[in-house]
């Protein structure tokens, strides 16, 4: 289970939201839904003994993964500051290694001296894996033994108040600083990492606390096939229909396509104009970098899949002449926070900076960026993926072709680009409600269906194996 944080339910909400981190509404949803439909199979099954161990296992469960893991993050964070005499411990340690730099800047910034990089980013990972721990152990060691001996209590009353109907029930056997940085960053800001190291924890602790082999088997199809329902479905469900509907499997989410909306709306005024002048002065055309700017000395190239080229501002001032070109690069420039210091702009946003057209502007792709990532784009101590930045842009470039080929008559003015919003966001709301409705079916009703129909099929046996001793001290 992802482990996010939110605002207030509603459609509209929820539509805006999808992309951004903070969105909590669709989790709380699925939540909902996984809880109160595993709770139904279970009864149809078990009847109330089933049924009361699942709803408090799931409920329990999302409790403590929507709220009990951020709140033991902020009580470590506070034992870390503590431990390195230092408020400012809300570090990231993901890096580009180029480009955005949270970790260096803090250890140059803020660490407190006495403490080597290797020290606070084993603090920095140390904390991280203990709120994973505790959570875990929690869930998986804690909740089921606790559900178990409900459960005694709740039988053994009954059969002090009460003569059974015995069934004869009978189953048939059947170390380097970057290495630790990236682990840490990997379960503290990844989803997957996330996911991975509290389901893994999880499973394994109701696995272990298993009453038989027969629980234990339904636990482990339950719980490990419930992961790329929570994990995946819902995203490759949007993107296939994305793909049927526009030809990419990507589509801009509603809250940037609003911003853009509103920034073509003002760029336009009160005029229309002609769809080929619209696309070039909105999505501009090729543009090279002078050779003089290429040709310095100053550039430096990351390594990896996704290699970064970047330049500090200082060395570009010199070389660029044109003040309004100038002040662009500059714009640009203050799209990622200082690295240690001092400024440094990527071979794209520079080429950006001289292709004047609006989606490069760069007042655009800062309110867009700031908005996409609750201001963290801009935070020394953050790390925000540039792939994922730009990523986003050329998600709005597509989006503006898109807006294009719909026009009819040969011109786009306000009432043109208002329209193609509203269907974008009509748009966004069904493929969303399509993922939500799949994960939601898959993870409430069709996997604790077929851990019955395994179990039923394997042993012979239609009945609830948490309760089998019960049953067997009856006959």
């Amino acid at each position: 289970m992802i482990n996010p944080v939110g605002n207030k339910f509603t459609l509209s909400k929820v539509i805006t939201s999808m992309t951004k981190a903070d969105a909590l509404a669709p989790i709380v949803a699925l939540e909902t839904a996984v809880v109160l439909g595993r709770t139904y199979q279970a009864y149809k099954r078990g009847k109330g003994d089933e049924a009361r161990e699942r709803f408090i296992e799931e409920s329990m469960g999302s409790i403590v993964w929507l709220c009990g893991v951020k709140y033991l993050n902020k009580l470590g964070d506070k034992v870390v500051g503590k431990i390195l005499k230092s408020n400012g411990t809300n570090f990231d340690v993901g890096t580009d290694k180029i480009l955005r730099t949270p970790f260096d800047n803090f250890m140059k910034t803020k660490a407190p001296k006495g403490f080597t990089p290797n020290q606070v980013a084993l603090i920095k990972g140390a904390k991280v894996m203990t709120s994973i721990v505790l959570a875990n152990l929690f869930i998986g060691f804690i909740v089921p033994p606790l559900n178990q001996a409900l459960t005694r209590k709740v039988r053994g009353k009954r059969k002090a108040e009460a003569e059974k109907n015995n069934n004869n029930v009978a189953f048939k056997g059947g170390a380097a600083i970057g290495s630790i940085n990236k682990f840490t960053n990997w379960i503290e800001n990844t989803n997957t990492g996330q996911l991975l190291s509290s389901d893994a924890g999880i499973a394994g602790g109701r696995m272990y606390n298993a009453r038989r082999k027969e629980e234990r088997r339904e636990i482990a199809i339950r719980d490990i096939g419930s992961i790329y329902f929570y994990m995946w479905a819902q995203g490759h469900v949007r993107n296939l229909l994305n793909l049927v509907e526009t030809g990419k499997a990507t589509r801009l989410n509603p809250n940037t396509a609003k911003i853009l909306n509103e920034d073509l709306i003002k760029f336009l005024g009160n005029k229309e104009m002609k769809v080929n002048e619209f696309r070039e002065a909105v999505l501009g055309k090729e543009t090279k970098i002078p050779d003089n700017i290429l040709n310095l000395r100053g550039w430096v190239k990351s390594k990896g899949k996704n290699p970064l080229e970047v330049i500090t501002l200082k060395e570009l001032e010199g070389e660029i002449k044109d003040k309004n070109i100038l002040e662009r690069v500059r714009s640009m420039a203050n799209l990622q926070p200082k690295r240690v210091e001092e400024y440094v702009i990527t071979k794209q946003q520079l080429s950006d900076a001289f292709n004047c057209a609006e989606i490069n502007n760069p007042e655009l792709l800062n309110k867009v960026f700031d908005n996409f990532t609750g201001g963290d784009y801009k935070n020394e101590f953050k790390y925000v993926s540039n792939k994922k930045l730009y990523n986003l842009k050329a998600e709005m470039e597509h989006y503006v072709e898109r807006l294009c080929k719909s026009v009819k008559n040969g011109k786009i003015n306000k009432t043109v680009i208002e329209k193609f919003e509203r269907k974008n966001l009509l748009l966004s709301g069904i493929n969303f409600a399509a993922g939500f409705a799949v994960a939601a079916a898959f993870l409430s009703t069709y996997i604790p269906k077929f851990q019955y129909w395994f179990t039923k099929k394997t042993t012979g046996v239609d009945a609830f194996p948490g309760v089998y001793e019960f049953e067997k001290q009856n006959k």
